[in-house]
């Protein structure tokens, strides 16, 4: 059986399992713990949601039908508290409308019930894989954010002209000023956002979702 070390996963991911039946519970938390993987068990949709108030996981398995309330009842308020985490849903019988549902509302599997053991370690692996991308990207956009901060709002006009290609005569005569004052103001840009080129601007802006990737 592959471990979570062994997909790179290093500290071990956390895994919230929400499931009322304690049988299936219990057979979950064998599998995971012996995957190496952290586990949490929880029995209702209100514990899940206060449990929240002191942590997050790196991936949810989570019942369809719980006796307080159903997944995708508590999909969305979940999503609202814990931000991008990825859910894997697990369910004894549904159609495919409700897994369709469950999906265009951020599920990133839907498992049903009995599960194969290696599907079931297949989709958390997938699934904190992503979640570690999205938290990835996420670090990456607020950085990239945290350095055009501190860019003055017409260093933050060169910089966006800059990262559309332009050179700096056509910049200057856009703004209506000179060629040497956008070269100086293109030097504090490259020197605030640490870049080294042009290509370093491109891509930050390409990270704030100012520009195309």
């Amino acid at each position: 059986m592959a471990t979570a070390a062994a997909h790179g996963f290093l500290p071990a991911p956390v895994v919230w399992v929400v499931d009322d039946d304690r049988g299936v519970s219990m057979a979950l938390f064998r599998l995971l713990r012996a995957a190496a993987l952290e586990v949490v068990l929880m029995r209702s949709g209100r514990e899940l949601l206060e449990r929240l108030a002191g942590s997050v996981p790196d991936c949810l398995l989570l019942d369809l039908w719980l006796e307080d309330a159903t997944g995708l009842e508590l999909l969305p308020r979940f999503q609202l508290r814990a931000g991008q985490v990825p859910v894997v849903f697990l369910s004894a019988g549904c159609d495919v409308r409700t897994s369709v549902e469950a999906m265009k509302h951020g599920a990133v599997d839907f498992l049903e019930k009995p599960v194969d053991e290696g599907a079931l370690l297949d989709a958390v692996i997938r699934a904190v894989a992503r979640g570690r991308a999205w938290r990835e990207a996420r670090a990456v956009r607020e950085s990239a954010s945290r350095r055009l901060a501190t860019l003055t709002p017409r260093e933050r006009e060169v910089f966006s002209q800059v990262a559309l290609g332009k050179p700096n005569k056509r910049i200057a005569a856009e703004l209506g000023t000179t060629e040497k004052t956008i070269k100086v103001h293109r030097g504090r840009v490259m020197q605030k956002l640490e870049a080294s080129s042009v290509v370093d601007l491109v891509r930050l802006a390409q990270q704030v979702g100012q520009v195309a990737a």
